[in-house]
Parts: C-alpha cells; sequence; structure tokens
C-alpha cells in the first residue's frame, strides 16, 4: 500500500474535502430554491423532519464508524493485511446487522409520523408514510459500504471517498432539479436520491477492491483481541455520544414541527442548509487530518510534538471558525433575502443566536478531531447525556412556555455548549490524549468564545441598526467585521497562547509541505 507523508496527506485531503464540499453546497443551494419554488416551503418542512426521524434511527449505529477508523490505524501503518482484512470483515458484518435494525426500526415508527406534525399542513399531497420510506431506504442502503469508505479514510486517502460522495451527490441533485421542474414530484425527489446512493456504493466499493487488492475478506480471521477490548471498553462511550449527538442535533425540527409547524421547520431549514453547509466545508477541511492525528497520537513520536501540533492546529481551526461564523453573522440576511426572499429572512435576535451557535460548533471541532482520533470514547462516556439532558429541557421550556420559537430551541444548545462541553470535552483530550494541563487551554478557548460571541454581537446590532437586508450594506459589514476577527485572533494568540508552545507558521508549513 502506497502511503504518504502525514502533511501531504492532510494537505490533500483537506483540498479535496473543502473543494467538493464547496461545488456541493453550490448544487445544493440551487437545488434548494428549485425545491421551494416547485413543492414549497411545507413540503422542505417535511423533509427536513424525515431527516431528523432518520437521525434517531441511526443511533443503532452506536458510532461504531469512528471504532473502525482508530482500529485501522496501527495495522495501516504496519502493512498487517491479514488484520486489516479481518477488521473489515467483522465491521462489514456489524454494518448489515445494523442495516437491518434501522429497516426495522423505521417500519415501526412510521405509522405514527403524522402525529408529529403540527400546525398548518394543507400543501402536503402525498403520502407522508411511503415518502417517508423512500427517504428510509436512502439510510438503509448507505450502510453497506461504509466499511470500505472508512478503510481509504483510515489510510489517509479520504479525498477518494470526497470525491466519489460529493460526485453522485451533485449528479443527483441535478437530476432532481431537472424532474422537479417536469413533474413537481416529491416521490420522485426521493427516488433519485436512493437510487444515486446506491449507485455512489456499487462504485467506491470497486475502487477500493482495485486500490487493496492484497486485502481478501474471505481470507480472513479472527480480530485480534486489543480491537475487541478496545471495542468492549468504549461501546458505552460511543453509544452515549451517539445518542447524545443525535439528541442535541435531532430535537430542534422536532419541536418545531409539533409546536410551531411545518412551515417554521421550512424557515429553520434554510438557515440550517446554509449553516449546514458551511459547517460541512469547515468539517471537510480540518477533519480530514483527523487520520493523520491518529497516525501521529499511535507514533513514538515526543510528547511536546503532540502537544504543539494540537495547540497549532485548534489555533488555525479557531481562526476558520471565527471568520466564518461571523461572516456568516453579517452576510447571511441580504444572501436570503436574494436567495429565497424577504419573508424568510430572520429578525435580530434569531440570527444573533443562530450565528453564535455557528460559532461554538466550529471552535468545538477540533476537540471532537482529537477524541476520534485518540479513540476517547470511554472517557467521554457521560457527556454526551448530560449535554443531551441540558439541551433538551432548556429548549423545550423555552419553546413550550415562551414565544421564542427558533430562539427558545438554540438558546438550549448553546447552554449545552458552553455548560458541558466546553470544559468536559477540553479536560478529556487534554487529561487522557495528550496527558498535559488542561487550564491554559481553557483560558485560550474561553477568550476566543467570549470574542467571537460578543464580535458577533456587534456585528448583528450593525446589520439590524443600518444594513438591513442590502447586500453591499451586508458586504460592507462583513469586511469590516473579518478585520477585526483577524486583528483580535493576533492578540488572542500573543497574550492567551502558551509561551512555552511554538506558535503555528503558515508560510514554513507550506513550503516544507511542497517539498
Amino acid at each position: 500500500m502506497k502511503t504518504l507523508t502525514r502533511s501531504k496527506a492532510s494537505v490533500l485531503n483537506s483540498t479535496v474535502a473543502t473543494t467538493t464540499q464547496a461545488v456541493q453546497l453550490i448544487v445544493q443551494f440551487i437545488a434548494r430554491s428549485v425545491f421551494i419554488y416547485t413543492l414549497g416551503s411545507q413540503y422542505l418542512g417535511l423533509n427536513g423532519l424525515f431527516t431528523n426521524i432518520l437521525g434517531y434511527l441511526n443511533f443503532a449505529e452506536l458510532g461504531i464508524g469512528s471504532a473502525i477508523t482508530f482500529s485501522l490505524y496501527k495495522p495501516l501503518q504496519e502493512n498487517d493485511t491479514y488484520q486489516i482484512s479481518s477488521i473489515l470483515k467483522f465491521f462489514r458484518n456489524l454494518y448489515r446487522i445494523i442495516a437491518i435494525v434501522v429497516l426495522i426500526g423505521g417500519l415501526i415508527v412510521c405509522p405514527f409520523i403524522p402525529n408529529l406534525i403540527g400546525g398548518e399542513s394543507s400543501e402536503i399531497k402525498v403520502n407522508i408514510q411511503i415518502t417517508f420510506l423512500l427517504a428510509l431506504s436512502n439510510t438503509v442502503i448507505s450502510y453497506f459500504t461504509t466499511y470500505k469508505r472508512t478503510l481509504l479514510i483510515a489510510d489517509q486517502k479520504g479525498y477518494i471517498n470526497s470525491i466519489n460522495t460529493v460526485g453522485y451527490n451533485v449528479l443527483g441533485q441535478i437530476l432532481q432539479i431537472i424532474f422537479l421542474f417536469i413533474w413537481k414530484d416529491f416521490y420522485v425527489y426521493l427516488i433519485i436520491q436512493a437510487l444515486t446512493m446506491a449507485i455512489s456504493n456499487i462504485r467506491v466499493s470497486r475502487v477500493v477492491d482495485r486500490m487493496y487488492p492484497e486485502i481478501k475478506l474471505q481470507d480472513a480471521g479472527k480480530v485480534d483481541n486489543a480491537v475487541i477490548a478496545f471495542l468492549k471498553k468504549n461501546i458505552t462511550g460511543m453509544m452515549s455520544s451517539k445518542l447524545g449527538g443525535i439528541i442535541v442535533n435531532g430535537t430542534d425540527n422536532l419541536l418545531l414541527s409539533y409546536y410551531v409547524g411545518l412551515t417554521a421547520v421550512g424557515m429553520y431549514a434554510n438557515y440550517t442548509m446554509l449553516v449546514g453547509g458551511l459547517t460541512q466545508i469547515i468539517t471537510q477541511l480540518v477533519s480530514a487530518v483527523t487520520a493523520s492525528i491518529g497516525n501521529l497520537g499511535a507514533s513514538d513520536e515526543t510528547k511536546e510534538k503532540k502537544i504543539t501540533v494540537f495547540y497549532q492546529y485548534f489555533m488555525v481551526t479557531s481562526l476558520i471558525g471565527l471568520a466564518v461564523a461571523v461572516g456568516f453573522s453579517g452576510f447571511s440576511s441580504a444572501f436570503v433575502n436574494i436567495w429565497i426572499g424577504k419573508d424568510m429572512v430572520y429578525s435580530y435576535i434569531p440570527l444573533t443566536v443562530i450565528s453564535i451557535n455557528f460559532l461554538l460548533q466550529c471552535l468545538r471541532q477540533s476537540i471532537i478531531n482529537y477524541t476520534n482520533a485518540y479513540g476517547l470514547y470511554w472517557y467521554a462516556r457521560w457527556k454526551p447525556l448530560f449535554e443531551s439532558i441540558v439541551n433538551f429541557i432548556i429548549s423545550w421550556t423555552l419553546v413550550k412556555y415562551t414565544d421564542l420559537s427558533i430562539t427558545g430551541v438554540l438558546l438550549g444548545t448553546i447552554c449545552s455548549n458552553i455548560f458541558i462541553n466546553y470544559w468536559w470535552e477540553s479536560y478529556i483530550v487534554l487529561r487522557y490524549g495528550l496527558k498535559t494541563k488542561i487550564s491554559p487551554f481553557l483560558r485560550l478557548y474561553g477568550v476566543l468564545i467570549v470574542f467571537g460571541s460578543s464580535l458577533i454581537f456587534s456585528t448583528t446590532s450593525l446589520i439590524n441598526i443600518w444594513a438591513k437586508e442590502s447586500l453591499v450594506k451586508g458586504i460592507g459589514v462583513t469586511i469590516l467585521a473579518e478585520v477585526f476577527v483577524l486583528i483580535g485572533f493576533l492578540l488572542i494568540q500573543q497574550v492567551f497562547y502558551p509561551k512555552k508552545i511554538n506558535k503555528f507558521n503558515i508560510m514554513r508549513f507550506i513550503r516544507r509541505t511542497a517539498k
């Protein structure tokens, strides 16, 4: 198996993943516009509701994908093809079981889905159960080649998976656009989605088989005891992490659908698509190096080297997150106004809350990646449960007993991030992964949160008072805000970055990678 250096693999994976994700985001915006134009906002809300229900069903996956990736780092580094084959066969069988469990779970909840829809739904002219089953088929199909995609990611060749995934997603969305204009049919829309997923799976399976001819599942034997021991120990952590993530990320649309209605879900879905698209680009950019981080963690490099890489990685991802989140707060109102009209633009308070929540998710990304790369699921086993409890109680209380709507829902998410994730996730990575002091990092992390939130508040205030939905003024506010992002970031790095740890030098990194 041919391998790249960690630096070159990181750059290649990040570049390809970010570029392909940007392309997909552009096509996705066009497809969403056509969807709203041809089917309407209530169908958009229904599609969002399906996505969240399927997210709950995906709990059956138990976070096993992360375990596959982590368990493959060492045998890939040692070129142990026998153990790689054994691990892949073991997880292939697990994923087949998971696919069946998700299918059965979907069939069970299918009759009750209409009960989750509150408010006005007069535009919906399709059989809700049948359309849900079509959406379910897309999810079930996705499980059958996940283990092969994970091999590419663990072997620092995630760029191949990115090209396959985004390529077929874009193809599917183009076909959906064409057929929505021809038939305006939600059934056809979902059928195309499932078919392109199946074709994507077949293609990536053949690519992996051709790239790794030495990996033969029929000759595989028993998985190493260390892998089994890791899985047994960490299954609780992976389950709680999966459940917590599903509750935190999947509750919003369910609460809005039940208490407010599908139109509110559809309006929020437009912003989640915008935030989600930007998040995916950032995630692809910073998560593409996770395999390289795992490779570094499994190597004999010094503790000081690993700590330095962590801090540098955190600062780079934080700068990206700050720039994108603040830019979103300044430009999104003008963009949504041009894209789908003034009626779909959120007012000052919801926009501020959405932007701050987006910022917190961006700043967490490097910590999450290190948790995955170092396989620290056991230590995180209780954290997601507390996170989801705090999130649900606050979100449910505010959306039920106040008129805050989406603002109340997201305030629950923000509170769970600040009160739980901020310190707990950091403690796990620095205490058990890097085995170093946590206080310098929490100080740096906290200052970035306060700075970013304050700048977002100032930006949305200026948009509300002066720019409104004006494109030119929105661009002006965004440029000004980005200047403050850069100045503030450099000051924070100078004052709060640990003095004994080398700062990230981007020019030196580029020169070293290009060699």
